[in-house]
């Protein structure tokens, strides 16, 4: 059966497919645009992780015909898988699997920081902007990584999500990429790599530059890619947990170079974007989220705090350009929160844009790691499949995507196989069904997650 003869937006609804890159935005929903191009991403945007290259290497079929359902859903024409250069052997397996495909081709990226974004990929691969404060549709084109559109295939053969490849990175004996229940805890798949290799240690949830601080006891859910262990002195660790008081005194030291601008992809791209002159009025932060909260914008001021609405925190400002090691990007997530609790919105239409610039701002994201310190950690992983690590014990967060939480459809108790509804979304809202990830007995359910112990 073709893939445009199935009802293809209620199969991926019913399996739990969400964005696997790291937003979590729930498939289904993405499958109403009509759009001429859809981007499978592979690009694997940070350093350390290796889940991206290996799914292409070992899945490379399942991933293709994902994306020829999702073309032929959105009546899209072309279809263009990105991976990096670097990976070579994956491009050359992706490569066979589009053999003889009518309109897929495969675009080769250099390894640049961050690629992975996808307006930034957009842009790279199409040419194409996507206008600032909007989405990729807008452009013509849809995003999506090449592990959600593998879970697509599975899909389309009755599979629904239960498990997720993880890089376990940094600190630990034995790095390794591995396919695990979700569910699965830090800790255990820590204690699978071998151990830490330090005494004490943070674990970083995602990549090392855009991923949070998380801890040993959270559980692998559907958007996790990696987990990286790193000793507590460590300067991404050191950033990432910076209190706000000290962000906030720290940027009063601006000396208003512009590199954190001139380095900045979204400004490269021609969006108004401008940290530098963020920062330069970043003594009065206070004052500005106080006129955020009460309404009292003038047209200065809401001109510039707009522009912390196209900021994609991808860290370049804090982590590359500035030489004082000043937070651009957290000073505008404290101002992009204070506006989504006023519920401000804002029309970038009439604002200019130029792009000449974007192709000579690339920073090469073997550079980016070096200054970060993570050179030693840049090492190939070794591969388990699925089936290698079965834990005794998984908790599924009832929350693994955009939208609104699932409801317990189980209770204490309860068997349930592998694939099972645990978690239904509500009647109109927009979310992603959650299901059992192991053969087991339930032992608890919370507003929160559900405790599934394995089978004996």
């Amino acid at each position: 059966m073709s893939p445009a003869a199935v009802d293809i937006v209620s199969i991926v609804r019913d399996c739990g497919v969400v964005g696997a890159g790291g937003a979590g935005f729930p498939a289904h929903a993405k499958l109403s645009n009509n759009v001429d191009t859809i981007i499978a991403n592979g690009a694997e945007c940070e350093p350390i992780l290796e889940a991206d290259k290996y799914l292409m290497m070992h899945e490379a079929d399942s991933i293709v015909r994902g994306l020829e359902t999702v073309m032929a859903q959105v009546g899209a024409a072309r279809g263009i898988i990105a991976i990096k250069e670097k990976n070579s052997e994956a491009a050359q397996l992706v490569g066979r699997a589009v053999d003889g495909k009518p309109g897929i081709e495969i675009a080769l990226l250099a390894n640049s920081y961050p690629a992975g974004d996808e307006q930034v990929l957009i842009r790279q691969v199409t040419g194409r902007i996507v206008p600032a404060g909007g989405l990729p549709y807008m452009a013509g084109v849809t995003v999506n990584n090449v592990a959600t559109l593998k879970q697509v295939s599975d899909a389309l053969d009755g599979r629904n999500v239960t498990s997720r490849l993880v890089t376990i990175g940094g600190e630990v004996a034995r790095p390794l990429t591995v396919e695990v229940p979700l569910g699965t805890s830090i800790r255990d798949l820590i204690e699978y790599a071998g151990g830490a290799t330090v005494g004490e240690y943070e674990v970083v949830l995602g990549g090392p530059i855009m991923g949070t601080i998380g801890s040993v006891d959270d559980p692998v859910t559907k958007t996790l890619g990696g987990v990286i262990v790193l000793p507590p002195d460590h300067t991404v660790v050191r950033l990432k947990r910076q209190p706000v008081r000290i962000t906030k005194h720290r940027a009063k030291m601006c000396c208003t170079c512009r590199e954190c601008t001139i380095l900045c992809p979204r400004n490269a791209m021609g969006h108004p974007i401008s940290p530098a002159k963020m920062m330069s009025y970043s003594w009065l932060i206070d004052e500005i989220i106080e006129k955020i909260e009460t309404g009292n914008l003038d047209p200065f001021t809401e001109e510039m705090i707009s522009e912390a609405m196209l900021c994609c925190q991808c860290g370049i400002c804090e982590q590359y350009a500035c030489i004082f090691g000043l937070s651009p990007n957290k000073v505008y997530a404290l101002i992009k929160d204070a506006i989504m609790k006023a519920g401000l919105k804002f029309d970038f239409s009439k604002r200019e844009t130029d792009d000449s610039m974007f192709e000579y701002r690339k920073i090469s994201a073997k550079k980016y790691a070096l200054k970060l310190g993570l050179g030693k950690y840049l090492v190939h992983t070794d591969f388990d499949p699925a089936g290698s690590f079965a834990p005794n014990t998984v908790s599924i967060p009832l929350l693994q995507h955009i939208g609104a939480p699932c409801s317990a459809v189980v209770k204490a108790g309860d068997a349930v196989r592998t694939g099972d509804v645990i978690g239904e979304v509500p009647s109109g809202a927009l979310g992603a069904r959650v299901h059992a990830s192991i053969d087991g007995r339930v032992k608890s359910v919370s507003g929160e997650c559900i405790v599934i112990g394995r089978s004996a």
